[in-house]
């Protein structure tokens, strides 16, 4: 049940405004059975001004019709059914309040990961591994391709890099995050490693 709707409800069941119903839920933290109690305490309040103000007018003579008091008789009972009423549908919407917050979460988490994968695939698309060899650019990958690529076949992309380092080929990261000197430092450094190396067979 939205809030709207339980404004309305506590509007009709107590006949008051749906402004003061909604201020009256506010200041119940929004649960329908402190919301009812504080509108039959503010009623009970009226009630005692007006008997205050009737004592203080025992002179005045009063008469009532016969439909008045009959009216006067049954206006009690129907108070009481009313207020079990509203009693019972704020019991009903406490026991909703798990479901709803519960509900809540999960669009709240759902919408969590949304963000962190948009986030995700545009840090990827923003950043790209280079290929160099002899001083020319053979391939730039972003790492929305990259990633997959070594998730789905490690045992076959890992291998291919290493074999390009020893075929003289010279790999590095451009982008806002990953274009860093020191992971394109790092990476040289394995290039050269790589070639110190393939020298060193070579002249063995």
């Amino acid at each position: 049940m939205t809030q709207y709707e339980m404004a309305e409800k506590l509007s009709e069941k107590c006949n008051v405004t749906l402004e003061k119903a909604r201020n009256t839920l506010e200041a119940g933290d929004w649960n329908m059975l402190t919301a009812t109690h504080l509108l039959e305490q503010e009623q009970f309040r009226r009630m005692q001004e007006l008997n205050e103000v009737a004592s203080g007018c025992e002179g005045m003579a009063v008469q009532y019709a016969p439909e008045e008091e009959a009216a006067d008789e049954i206006a009690p009972d129907a108070q009481a059914a009313t207020t079990d009423e509203i009693a019972s549908d704020a019991q009903a919407a406490e026991s909703d309040e798990p479901a709803r917050v519960e509900s809540a979460k999960r669009r709240r988490s759902r919408k969590g990961l949304g963000r962190h994968i948009r986030k995700a695939v545009a840090c990827g698309n923003r950043n790209r591994l280079v290929v160099r060899r002899g001083g020319e650019t053979v391939l730039r990958l972003p790492l929305t391709v990259l990633v997959p690529l070594l998730l789905c076949a490690f045992w076959v992309c890992v291998p291919l890099l290493v074999i390009g380092l020893f075929a003289g080929c010279r790999y590095s990261f451009e982008g806002r995050e990953l274009g860093r000197g020191d992971i394109n430092s790092a990476l040289d450094k394995a290039a050269s490693a790589a070639e110190h190396m393939k020298k060193a067979v070579a002249e063995a």
